[in-house]
């Protein structure tokens, strides 16, 4: 879906501020990166989680090499987000606060889409975890705007 600069989607979010609104127009294509062509994932096992958990609290997160050799199947980049985007325990799997929706929406205006940046505002959540819901409320937004467009015509 490609919009005008005038056409782009509104995310209105009541706000403790003077107006009661911070209103945010986003080019969705700027925020959404395209699937990558040719690489094929597969998904860690149980066995593996249960794997890097134990390796990960035996050697701690700062040797990442040393922990992907003795994983002997993930590289050390996998193995780093494995942990800090799912298996890490700090990270909250509780349903979003409006507060945190706040906090998002205002780290966004500031740091555009460095996840790493804004997910130190936002402690108990991952940098996937906080695209993930930036994204959903993008696509909310989307969908209010069209519904309301189509109610006024």
């Amino acid at each position: 879906m490609n919009y005008m600069h005038s056409e782009l989607p509104s995310i209105m979010c009541i706000c403790p501020n003077t107006d009661g609104f911070i209103p945010m127009f986003i080019d969705p294509s700027q925020t959404m990166a395209p699937p990558k062509e040719g690489v094929k994932k597969m998904k860690f096992t149980p066995e593996e989680d249960q794997k890097l958990f134990k390796l990960i609290n035996k050697y701690g997160t700062s040797d990442w090499m040393h922990i992907s050799e003795m994983m002997k199947t993930r590289n050390p980049r996998q193995c780093r987000e494995r942990w800090n985007n799912y298996l890490n325990p700090k990270l909250s799997d509780e349903p979003w606060t409006t507060t945190e929706d706040f906090t998002l929406i205002a780290k966004y205006k500031e740091f555009g889409t460095h996840w790493g940046k804004i997910s130190k505002f936002l402690k108990n959540r991952s940098s996937n975890a906080i695209r993930n819901r930036w994204n959903f409320l993008l696509k909310k937004s989307i969908s209010r705007t069209a519904q309301n467009s189509s109610d006024s015509s």
